[in-house]
């Protein structure tokens, strides 16, 4: 059984400035927390069927995972796969979508991530791991708020 969860951020910016956050892969290593690199695998415009591998450190050492856009619908949706098979933990799948909504002059983003197939005793560790999960989620999803916004003034 899949485990799922939802985060909702609110960023003071528009649809646009947020989904060209989320599709600007030479961007991402201005704001994304222990980024090593990001592997460009596919040519041409970002969109359904590209694909990148993306490395982090984690848990200190360094970890890739393939990831591949299957949905995309422009300032509105992004939707992400994860071939866990190809990447460092070998096993799994992952799904992640963006919904971008227009909310008073900022951007209510809301991402669904589903995490499955990964055999009983790593989901059942999966699960008690979910909270450090969701929690470098939110992590990442602060930071692209931050670099979307700018330093906060006192």
């Amino acid at each position: 059984m899949p485990i799922e969860f939802t985060v909702r951020k609110e960023i003071a910016a528009s649809p646009e400035r947020v989904f060209s956050a989320l599709k600007d892969l030479d961007a991402a290593s201005k704001w994304m927390p222990n980024l090593v690199g990001i592997e460009k695998l596919s040519p041409g415009k970002f969109g359904v069927g590209t694909k990148w591998r993306e490395t982090r450190r984690m848990f200190g050492r360094e970890a890739g995972e393939f990831f591949e856009v299957t949905g995309l619908e422009p300032n509105k949706s992004l939707e992400l796969y994860v071939d866990g098979t190809q990447g460092s933990s070998k096993r799994g799948h992952y799904r992640f979508r963006y919904r971008l909504e227009p909310a008073g002059g900022k951007t209510a983003l809301t991402m669904e991530a589903e995490i499955g197939g990964m055999g009983f005793l790593l989901e059942l560790f999966g699960r008690l791991m979910l909270g450090s999960f969701k929690k470098a989620i939110v992590s990442d999803l602060e930071a692209m708020v931050g670099y979307l916004e700018g330093p906060k003034k006192a």
